[in-house]
């Protein structure tokens, strides 16, 4: 390596990138060398130069001849442009290149020299059309990289920023991985696979890269997340040393029983809690599967050992819901959760933050209001976080902080967007996982049914039966009024109105995000005790609303939600044993539109939605990247690749336990990416 010189060096060391170059490069994420290197092809152009007897109409593909005509260039309308020339491909064969618009061509093509051409094959005309002349460099490639690119950079421009990187800083590429793991797995060096990432002569040199690559990512994300378990599991944590017998007589109180599941998660948590490290634990489970209860016996038991605890949470609904949840089945016997929330008076807001400095207050329910510095606790021991993926890594770090001590408080984690518990652990790496896969007894599947716009007439004879029965109905839709970009979509002031003309004899209410919080308070006030029969709402039910009654959710235009979304909305219904309904009103334009369409009214169970809507939309926007922490990898698929995350997972575990096969250089590599990464996130 050369002295003074890093990967990690910032664009402008390279000629010809000055400040306008290395802006627009910054909006496409690459600022160094590195991560220059790391900006792999979104997919690479066939250059093999092919027989014309195998080539299919429309086909992209390059050809190869001598040039046996002048190029002529025709100008047509306002800028527009047609450059012929006829080649040789054999002693034969001899067809037309024709390229659109790029007459300065015309200086690059000779009568009577070899020329190979990328384009697209026309068959009837015997024409290739023209869209990319290949130079005598690139002869020797098979495949052509392709970019993510921005405005003001082109791809020539991007290439040839990756091959003045390679030729600079081909020796600054350090060897990430262990040797031994090369060798085990026959792997290339890192410099190698970058440069055969970007530019490989043939197929084995792409899989070659690819496969040294995903197991890299792999192995770092890894390497990273069990290195701060190690780390975690040798701090001093609170100990939450609960009396067993008084938990078990609180349980029995309740008036149903756990499931298996249930009581496997209460035990694992339980478990954390008496350790002598903080817990830091993810519960996932699936719409309904019974999380919060579990929650609130973690809850229960770290006041029955003294301590407080706190239950964040992303909405005021939601917030109010869990407080009203736990007080009606807990309240009886001495247990009651207070309430904090932004809207809340002044004198209110007092009383609640004196409570909890004074250590009056042993539990408390809130939204982000929670983690504001006027709160304090007197002796923190557990904070649960609902709906983690709502919340910033910092906003969690915050709740923590409320501690005495704030990497000692017992941390637990929940999400209904479950996934398979092998690819939790290897995600979630410095957390333990406990995941609920069952729902309660007496549940029955929710039929959902796909509904055209034309089909109405079918969902309102559904609602009319399930209310003359007695129950009650949720509307969705994805708007509050009208959009002049979205005209096409009913709002929920337009259906209201519609439904109460539909069904006079009941109660149709509204609730979206523009009534102030004290109106929606009496809004699903009204709705929870029945006073409301129909309420049309927009997304605000995703989550917190638990009204037993309810037995039918229609969804308008469904094709604008993602499946976790969806699958949320439906977990609105089915929450007693009266047989449910959800109608998916959508006539979705996109493939991807249909497919989610299809997931959704074949399948019930969260885990496998969940997994869909990974592969669909990527496992950050479900999982919620930028919240959680969960990394971006450059190529790796979780999915695709999930038997290579696994392997990644034993070696570090086994590395960990035996560090003495590091060399010196490479524990100080490894080290040295570590700090860097960690600076980044």
């Amino acid at each position: 390596m050369t002295l003074g010189k890093s990967w990690f060096d910032s664009l402008s060391n390279l000629k010809g990138i000055g400040p306008v170059k290395v802006q627009q490069f910054q909006q496409i994420g690459i600022a160094s060398i590195k991560d220059l290197l790391f900006h792999f092809p979104f997919r690479y152009e066939d250059i093999q130069v092919r027989e014309l007897a195998t080539i299919l109409d429309q086909e992209k593909i390059t050809l190869k001849g001598k040039i046996v005509s002048e190029p002529v260039v025709q100008f047509f309308g306002r800028k527009k442009s047609r450059l012929n020339f006829r080649l040789a491909v054999s002693d034969h064969e001899i067809i037309s290149v024709t390229f659109f618009n790029q007459p300065y061509l015309k200086n690059s093509i000779h009568l009577g020299e070899t020329q190979a051409v990328y384009g697209k094959w026309q068959s009837n005309q015997q024409n290739l059309l023209g869209m990319k002349l290949i130079k005598q460099a690139e002869s020797d490639q098979d495949f052509a990289p392709i970019y993510h690119t921005t405005k003001g950079l082109r791809q020539p421009q991007i290439i040839q920023a990756i091959k003045q990187a390679f030729e600079e800083y081909f020796e600054e590429i350090p060897e990430l991985l262990p040797h031994y793991l090369n060798e085990k797995y026959q792997m290339i060096p890192l410099a190698q696979a970058l440069f055969q990432m970007h530019f490989p002569k043939n197929g084995e040199e792409s899989k070659q890269a690819k496969r040294k690559i995903i197991f890299q990512e792999f192995f770092l994300f890894q390497w990273r997340l069990q290195l701060a378990t190690q780390r975690q599991r040798k701090q001093t944590g609170t100990r939450i040393l609960y009396d067993v017998e008084e938990l078990k007589e609180v349980i029995q109180s309740i008036p149903f029983n756990l499931t298996t599941a249930q009581k496997r998660a209460v035990n694992e948590i339980c478990y954390d809690l008496m350790a002598d490290f903080p817990m830091r634990r993810m519960l996932q489970g699936d719409v309904g599967s019974g999380k919060t209860l579990v929650a609130f016996l973690a809850m229960i038991a770290s006041v029955i050992a003294g301590y407080q605890t706190a239950l964040l949470v992303p909405t005021e609904i939601l917030a109010k819901q869990h407080v009203k949840s736990f007080n009606r089945m807990f309240e009886s016997i001495g247990l009651r959760a207070e309430l904090f929330v932004s809207v809340m008076n002044t004198a209110e807001k007092k009383a609640i933050i004196d409570g909890l400095h004074t250590g009056r207050i042993r539990i408390v329910i809130g939204t982000h209001a929670l983690i504001q510095d006027a709160i304090k606790f007197k002796n923190l021991g557990l904070a649960i976080i609902d709906e983690q993926h709502r919340f910033g890594v910092g906003q969690r770090q915050a709740m923590l902080n409320k501690g005495v001590d704030k990497d000692s408080i017992n941390l637990l984690q929940m999400t209904a967007t479950p996934i398979p518990r092998s690819l939790a652990l290897s995600l979630y790496g410095e957390m333990s996982v406990s995941t609920i896969d069952e729902l309660p007894n007496g549940r029955q599947p929710i039929t959902t049914v796909l509904v055209e716009e034309e089909q109405i007439e079918t969902v309102y004879q559904s609602m009319a039966d399930e209310l003359s029965a007695g129950h009650q109905i949720y509307y969705v839709l994805p708007l509050i009024e009208s959009s002049e970009h979205m005209e096409q979509i009913e709002n929920v002031l337009e259906v209201s109105d519609k439904l109460r003309a539909r069904f006079p004899n009941y109660q149709v209410d509204v609730l979206h995000g523009q009534l102030d919080k004290t109106e929606q308070q009496v809004v699903m006030e009204s709705f929870g005790n029945n006073q409301t029969q129909i309420l049309v709402a927009t997304t605000m039910v995703e989550v917190g609303v638990d009204v037993a009654n309810a037995t039918v959710i229609v969804i308008q235009s469904a094709e604008r939600f993602g499946l976790a979304q969806l699958h949320q909305l439906r977990g609105r219904v089915g929450r007693s044993n009266l047989a449910s309904y959800c109608y998916l009103i959508s006539k979705p334009t996109t493939e991807q539109g249909k497919a989610r369409m299809q997931i959704m009214s074949q399948h019930q169970d969260g885990f496998i939605i969940s997994q869909e809507d990974m592969k669909i939309r990527g496992m950050g926007d479900v999982l919620g990247r930028n919240q959680s922490g969960l990394p971006q990898f450059h190529y790796a698929n979780i999915f695709e690749d999930q038997h290579v995350l696994e392997v990644a997972r034993q070696e570090v575990g086994q590395l960990l336990k035996t560090p003495e096969r590091l060399s010196e250089e490479e524990i100080l590599t490894l080290s040295q990416w570590v700090e860097k990464q960690m600076i980044e996130v």
